[in-house]
This record gives C-alpha cells, structure tokens and sequence, in this order.
C-alpha cells in the first residue's frame, strides 16, 4: 500500500506540534512533511534558530520523538522559498538559515528538506540568462552540499511554476525542466534530490513548459519527493485533488511516478487555513479522501 502524506504547517500553527500528530495519525496518514519556514525568520530574532545547540538539539528530537512515538513517519521538511537574491544580505541570512534547516532536518529524522531556487522575479535583468541563473543558483547550492554531507540529509530542488518579472506573467526560469536538470547535474554530491510539486507545473503549462507528468519522466528516479495539489491552470492555489477542483489529468500523474519506479511518500501540499475552525473535521475528511484517491491511482469511482 502506497503511503500518503500531508504538508502539516496550518495544523501545526493551530494545534501545536503534538495534537497536530495525533490528528494527522488519527486521520489515516502515514507521513508528515514539516515545514522548517517558521523557524528563523531573522538571524538575530529571538527564536529556536538562534538558542543554543543543546536547545536547539532537544526541540528538535523531542518533535521527532513524538513522531515515533505515533508511529507517523517525518518524510521531508520544506526550508526556505526565498533564497539568494541581489541583496548581499539576504544571500547571508539565506547560508545561515539553510544551514539551520538541514541540521534541523537530521534531528527531526528526514531524510531531505526542501529548499528552492532562486526565483525570476529577483534577477529580471538576467532572467533570461541562462548562463548566470544557472552559476547563481549553483553558488547557493555548491554552499550547502559540505552541510548536508555533513548532516547525511539531501536537498531537493523542487519543481517551479509561474513568476512575475517586470510586471509580465510568465514561466520561471527553473520551471523548464530541462534547466532543472542540468542544475541537478551540475551539482557534485550525492546529497540532492528533486521535489515534483504538481501544482507549480501544471501552472506554467501555457506557458510552453511540459505538465507535470512529462516532467516527471524527465527527471526520473532523482524523484524522490512529492508536494501534490491541484489548481485551475493559471493560479498555484494548492487544491486537494477533489473532482470539479482543478484540472490536472492525476491518472497521467501516477502513470509517470509508476513509470520512474516511486517509491517514496504520497504528500499533499494544500492549503487548509481555508477550513477555518473545521480545520480537524477537514482533516479527518482529507485522510479518508486521499488514501481513496491515492488507491485508486486518481481515477475516482
């Protein structure tokens, strides 16, 4: 039976980190991705990224701990979104806390975080630059693979979607999957690993860039992690994959991931702030739709 999982951010903020297991694990998940963004939001604010190593060490093992003890698997974490930038400061905080989130990622018992690219929107002179987007995300990543060696957690870049540069809609520069690729292989380690986010992908579709099953094959076996959801085409609105939703072909996407031979984690990525004060009913709901959903490959019967 494949297992599922679901990003667990907005039960987290709601709940705290104990009662948001038990609901997770109640509802029929087997896995949570855990969201690493809430940690470190400044390098000299008050918070678990700036304590000691003893605290920082025992936060951590004490959520893993509490995993275990429900038998709910840690599948991945989700670093940072906004990473280098023109901003020599920014590109300084970035190092520090992506060297956070890998650490934390190894107590928590991941064995990968999520960290993205860098993004169109803060290079629109060299957007279109393939020579320098490449060297400039390069340089963030070429940092954090001694880290990640050190830590035995990979980093996965994951898939893009849509971006705005000067005003203009369009696809961003690493959502064309082959330049996804050539970064991945151009990455010397064996600490990397690559995130399929559907939505993301299925967003920049009309844009010329390949859906997300397509890109799947391209990128293979280095698949190991998944954020899925769905969305209308044109919005990266992090829908549950419910009939009349959005409009992603899910029976193409699991034909792909059977295709490269997943084996990993079925995570959902949604957004659940949307059920308000049902947000526990909504997730009970969630378990049962997506474990139905899951098994029966997106073809709903």
């Amino acid at each position: 039976m494949k297992k599922i999982g679901i990003s667990c951010e907005t039960i987290v903020k709601k709940y705290g980190y104990e009662k948001a297991f038990e609901i997770c694990k109640e509802s029929g998940f087997d896995a949570v991705d855990f969201n690493l963004m809430q940690f470190g939001r400044h390098l000299d604010a008050p918070d678990i990224y700036n304590a000691s190593n003893d605290e920082f060490e025992e936060y951590f093992t004490a959520i893993k701990n509490k995993a275990a003890s429900l038998e709910l698997e840690i599948s991945q974490t989700h670093g940072r979104c906004t990473t280098y930038t023109p901003d020599e400061k920014q590109c300084e905080y970035t190092r520090w806390v992506c060297e956070k989130d890998l650490q934390a990622t190894r107590l928590l018992g991941a064995p990968a975080c999520v960290i993205h690219s860098i993004k169109s929107i803060d290079y629109p002179k060299h957007h279109l630059d393939g020579t320098f987007m490449q060297q400039k995300n390069k340089e963030l990543f070429d940092f954090l693979i001694p880290i990640a060696e050190k830590n035995h957690v990979k980093f996965a870049l994951e898939t893009y979607g849509r971006g705005n540069v000067s005003g203009v809609t369009k696809a961003e520069f690493f959502a064309h999957v082959n330049e996804l690729k050539k970064q991945f292989d151009m990455l010397d380690t064996k600490n990397k690993t690559i995130c399929v986010d559907t939505g993301h992908t299925h967003e920049a579709v009309r844009f010329g860039v390949p859906g997300p099953a397509e890109t799947i094959r391209t990128l293979g076996s280095n698949v190991t992690l998944l954020h899925l959801h769905d969305n209308n085409g044109f919005r990266d609105q992090h829908l549950p994959p419910i009939m009349g939703n959005g409009t992603i072909k899910w029976s193409e996407i699991f034909d792909a991931l059977d295709d490269i031979g997943y084996e990993g984690v079925y995570n959902f990525e949604l957004v659940l702030g949307r059920y308000g004060n049902v947000l526990s009913d909504a997730i009970h709901f969630l378990g049962k739709w997506l474990r139905y959903f899951v098994d029966n490959r997106g073809e709903m019967k």
